[in-house]
Order: structure tokens, then C-alpha cells, then sequence
């Protein structure tokens, strides 16, 4: 068998005297040349070989199987790995995308794979573009969901999270979390259609990311990326507009900003369960029904001002402190490593970062009580035993709240759980 090396030379430079090499005589054709190679060389090499062409893959493609004779266009994305390839007859199959190659006639690769599989991208079925002369929609039509949307899950035994609006970071590899590729989703956890815009924050501005229809129990994926991209995306703005056909009040237009600590993908325990996906995830909250702020009513119209005004301020709650960390139904977990709380402290002394962490222990606590949340876990981290220290000090002046040691298999011997009892 040839190596490696001299495999690379001969492929770049004499085809033919390769095509000899592995199968004598003179050389065959290129099809049964290319499709021959997982035969006589290392899979992992030849994935390595073709990794550009079975990453990502458009509607209307045209894909070679890697692993049995034929091929065909690609008419549906189903999600980052999995599409549905049209053969002949106009049938589709669903493939893996490690299992294709794309066969566009571009490159020294791909013109080696040239080949006719019987069925044209101009079929309707996978038709990029809708024809001129294509009929309107009747009005009563049901609106339909785009490929990259899908309906979620119910794990409810597994977790409980509040009705609203997510952004979700799932890695693919759910067995090392914190390595591999990761899809990027927004979930709607609500009854609810949403008209959405999603911005990214750059150095000195914006970048419109997506924008779309995101129906009710739904999630859209937005992106697919390395691990290595996910500091573009730590910042940015969620526009939602709410839609219902027989609302019981019309909501304000949502605009929630995002501003992530890029430590946080770096811990597989912030990496958990939800109520509505199977896989774990990095959930952030954009916006919870509960929370939003409706526009007056007819009804409400006919009321006097002054009790309008006195109804409104029962109804709404400005955002907490403590919401900001909720993980579950009156729970929450906030990290008081110094890193997560402020980003410039190196000029801080180590007496002003203690300061600083438990006046937003402080906070924390008092916006809990406050809210009823029920328990409230706190990272201190290991360390010299200074923070942990002050913090069961301080829990000690609070009638309403005992602490303990946090579980050891979520959080280590870093983390204590304070638990707060309702205020009379």
C-alpha cells in the first residue's frame, strides 16, 4: 500500500499513474477511481480529504453517496447533519451529511465525481426560486414552517422551565460538552406565533443575523458553528413581536439584550436539561409571557385613570435583580466568581473584590426574598475560604434563610445553597 505522502504527490500531480498503481493496467475512470478510495486508504483520511464537501450542503446541491453507487440533488434540509436527497422517480431519501459529497464540477475534487444521477434541479419539489407566474397564496392558507423549524419536545419529568422565549447553545458532542460544533436555536415556549430579528454586537456596531416567523411550541435553528466562533457570539439584541388569532391582550414589542460571559460555555454545568429538548443545553432567557407588558384594552379604556394606574402597578414587575440567574420555578444559581460579576478588576485589592461579592450577595438575596424564590445557590469557588466564610456570616442575619453545602455532583465543594423561607 502506498503511503500517505506519496498518496498526496501522486493525487496532486499524477492521477493516472495512481489509478495504475492501486488497480494495474490503464487507468479507469475517474468515478469508479474516487469511489474506490475508502477501499485502499484510512476512512478518517479520506473524511479529512473531503471534509469541505459533506460539512454544509444548499437545496439544490448536487451530492454523490459515499458509501453505495448514485447520488442525486439535495431538496431538504432537515438539520445540520441530516438532508433529503431526490433520486430518480423524484424520490427522496434521507442521508446523513458524512455520507455525501457534493459533486459540483468546481474543483480538482469535486470534477472527479461528475455524474449524471437522472434527476434536475429544476424540479418543483427543490426549486430555489418560486416562478414568476407562480399562483398567490389563497388568504385562508395555512402558513407553513421553514425546514430549519421544528417542533419541541416534552421532557417535563426531566426539568420545568417558565413559559417565554429562549436562545439555546446545544453542543453536538453530548458527551463532552464543552468540545466539538454547536447549533445555535431560538425556542418559543409559548402559545404564541413570533415575528423575531436577531442582531449580533460587533466591536463598533450591529450585524443582522436572522430575522423570521418562529411558531407557537417551536424552535428555529440559527446557526451551526465551531466552538471556536462562539465569542461573536456572546452579544446581541432579540426583537420579538407576539401574534395570536384571538388574543386577551395585545402585548409590547420585546427588544432583550444578551450579554454572555464566554467562561460560561466552558463549564459542562451550565450545560442542563430543559423541559422541551432532549438534548442539554445552554439556555438564556430573552423574554417570559409573565413578564410582558400588554397594551391597554377596550375594556381597560373605559376605567378611570387613577385606576388604570393603580391595576397596571399590581400587574407589572420591573425585571429583578435575582431573574437574571433563575434556572427553574424559584430558583436560581449565581456565579460570585469576580470574573462573572465585572470584567476589569485587576486593579482591584483583595479586600474590595470580597466587598464587591457580597454587597451582590447581598442583592441577590434581598431581591430573591422579595420575588419568593425558594432557593438560591452561590458559587464561591475554591479559594482561600474567605468568600464561603463571609457568606455563612451574612446568610446568619436573615431569619428567613438557613445555608448548606450545594451538591457535590453540580457544583464540587464551591457552592453553597441558601434556601429562603416565604415572608410573612
Amino acid at each position: 500500500m502506498v503511503s500517505l505522502l506519496n498518496f498526496v504527490v501522486l493525487l496532486l500531480f499524477d492521477k493516472q499513474e495512481l489509478t495504475k498503481h492501486f488497480f494495474g493496467g490503464e487507468a479507469t475512470k475517474k468515478r469508479y477511481f474516487v469511489t474506490s478510495l475508502p477501499r485502499y486508504i484510512d476512512p478518517f483520511f479520506f473524511a479529512i480529504f473531503t471534509k469541505n464537501e459533506i460539512m454544509k450542503f444548499n437545496i439544490g446541491d448536487k451530492v454523490k453517496f459515499l458509501n453505495t453507487k448514485g447520488g442525486g440533488i439535495v431538496s431538504k434540509i432537515i438539520s445540520p447533519t441530516l438532508v433529503n436527497v431526490m433520486i430518480e422517480d423524484n424520490f427522496e431519501i434521507p442521508t446523513m451529511t458524512s455520507e455525501l459529497i457534493r459533486v459540483d464540477p468546481k474543483g480538482k475534487v469535486e470534477s472527479m465525481f461528475d455524474e449524471e444521477f437522472g434527476v434536475s434541479r429544476q424540479s418543483s419539489a427543490i426549486s430555489r426560486q418560486p416562478s414568476g407566474n407562480s399562483e398567490i397564496k389563497t388568504q385562508n392558507a395555512e402558513p407553513e414552517a421553514s425546514d430549519r423549524q421544528s417542533a419541541l419536545g416534552n421532557y417535563s419529568f426531566r426539568a420545568k422551565n417558565t413559559p417565554g422565549v429562549y436562545l439555546a447553545f446545544v453542543p453536538h458532542d453530548q458527551k463532552w460538552m464543552v468540545t466539538g460544533m454547536v447549533e445555535i436555536y431560538l425556542v418559543n415556549y409559548t402559545k404564541m406565533d413570533t415575528l423575531y430579528t436577531f442582531f449580533l454586537e460587533g466591536e463598533k456596531k450591529l450585524f443582522g443575523k436572522d430575522y423570521d416567523v418562529l411558531f407557537a411550541g417551536n424552535k428555529i435553528l440559527v446557526d451551526t458553528i465551531d466552538r471556536d466562533e462562539l465569542l461573536r457570539w456572546t452579544k446581541g439584541i432579540v426583537q420579538i413581536i407576539f401574534f395570536h388569532e384571538e388574543p386577551d391582550r395585545i402585548f409590547m414589542p420585546v427588544s432583550a439584550e444578551f450579554d454572555l460571559s464566554p467562561r460560561r460555555f466552558n463549564d459542562e454545568n451550565n450545560y442542563k436539561a430543559s423541559q422541551f429538548m432532549e438534548e442539554r443545553l445552554l439556555l438564556v432567557s430573552l423574554a417570559q409571557t409573565a413578564a410582558l407588558s400588554s397594551i391597554i384594552t377596550m375594556e381597560e379604556s373605559k376605567m378611570d385613570e387613577e385606576a388604570l394606574i393603580r391595576q397596571k402597578a399590581l400587574e407589572i414587575k420591573p425585571a429583578s435583580l435575582i431573574e437574571k440567574h433563575q434556572t427553574g420555578p424559584r430558583e436560581a444559581v449565581v456565579d460570585l466568581h469576580i470574573g462573572e460579576l465585572i470584567e476589569d478588576f485587576k486593579d482591584m485589592a483583595p479586600h474590595e473584590i470580597l466587598k464587591f461579592q457580597m454587597d451582590y450577595f447581598t442583592r441577590c438575596i434581598e431581591s430573591a426574598a422579595e420575588r419568593s424564590f425558594r432557593k438560591v445557590t452561590f458559587i464561591h469557588g475554591v479559594g482561600n475560604g474567605s468568600l464561603k466564610s463571609a457568606i455563612m456570616r451574612k446568610v446568619q442575619e436573615y431569619e428567613h434563610a438557613e445555608s448548606h453545602l450545594a451538591s457535590l455532583a453540580k457544583f464540587g465543594v464551591g457552592a453553597i445553597d441558601v434556601t429562603i423561607k416565604p415572608l410573612k
